[in-house]
């Protein structure tokens, strides 16, 4: 019998996966395998289990977009390369949307023994990493100021209420942005350098334009605005999802090095980074095989 070990983050999301993990264990086992479940008692101890991961077919995580990246950096850093299979339960599960994959707990648990390998890329922020956005400003705060508890009842309507009293707050961050397509150097209110479809269930990228797995990463930056009319467009380019407006620079590149003033705090997957006047942002073409539907059309693979 194969065997699988299962990560679960017990306060992701409005923890429903604890009332299904029976269900979850019997599906899998039908399939095939032995399971083994580590419930997380503390923050990084999911990177603690992936980095000395030993003797499985496939890993998998049951949690929110946090949780996945603590499994993600464990897997790197232990330089481990076992399938890696997620069960998104958190609050916006900005990575699982933007893969497609099931957002019922029971579909996504199957597809974690039925799915399929696929390389994604993975981000390198300085000496971390990140899956799918890093990001300051605007927005980015909201991730992990708001919080856990009004995340659970109200989803990513929580992001969005921080959000609005970001912008009721606007700080403009001088910013130089150094990639192989330009130099960008202005004041903005928000960054992203993103490898997904959504960023904090707010703002949703064209599929069309996004790829996880072409060792590119996308770029936007959102200008500070200087007087009402430039707020409004920003704020109809938000609402409408076209951002093609004088306010804002959208750029696909393999990397970039950003200077900014090291007090502006980042966010990785929706965790607060400490901020650094220089820091080297590289894509890492496929660097994790992430387990998916095997009929999967959709998405930004």
């Amino acid at each position: 019998m194969k065997k699988l070990l299962l990560i679960i983050n017990p306060t992701a999301g409005r923890m429903k996966v604890k009332y299904e993990l029976l269900p979850i264990i019997s599906l899998m086992n039908a399939e095939g395998y032995e399971v083994t479940v580590q419930v997380t008692q503390y923050r990084g101890q999911a990177r603690e289990l992936a980095a000395a991961v030993e003797g499985y077919d496939r890993l998998a995580c049951a949690g929110g977009d946090g949780t996945l990246n603590e499994v993600i950096c464990g897997l790197l850093e232990g330089g481990k390369s076992v399938p890696l299979g997620y069960i998104p339960c958190g609050s916006t599960n900005d990575f699982g949307s933007s893969l497609s994959l099931p957002k019922d707990i029971l579909e996504a648990a199957r597809n974690v023994v039925c799915g399929e390998p696929k390389g994604v890329d993975i981000g390198r922020f300085g000496d971390r990493y990140f899956s799918y956005v890093a990001s300051f400003g605007a927005f980015t705060r909201s991730s992990y100021a708001a919080p856990q508890n009004l995340k659970n009842v109200l989803g990513h309507f929580a992001y969005i209420l921080q959000g609005i009293r970001d912008l009721s707050t606007i700080r403009r961050e001088h910013v130089r942005v150094e990639t192989e397509m330009g130099v960008y150097e202005d004041d903005y209110i928000l960054g992203a350098v993103t490898n997904s479809l959504s960023v904090a269930g707010i703002i949703t990228l064209n599929a069309n334009l996004v790829s996880m797995n072409d060792g590119k990463f996308e770029i936007m930056l959102i200008r500070f605005p200087k007087n009402p009319a430039q707020l409004n467009q920003i704020i109809q380019a938000l609402l409408s999802q076209n951002y093609d407006c004088d306010m804002m620079t959208f750029v696909s590149t393999e990397r970039a090095v950003i200077y900014a003033d090291p007090a502006m705090d980042w966010t990785l997957d929706g965790e607060r980074a400490e901020g650094r006047e220089c820091v080297e942002v590289t894509n890492l073409r496929e660097a994790v095989n992430i387990i998916l539907p095997a009929n999967n059309k959709g998405g930004a693979i």
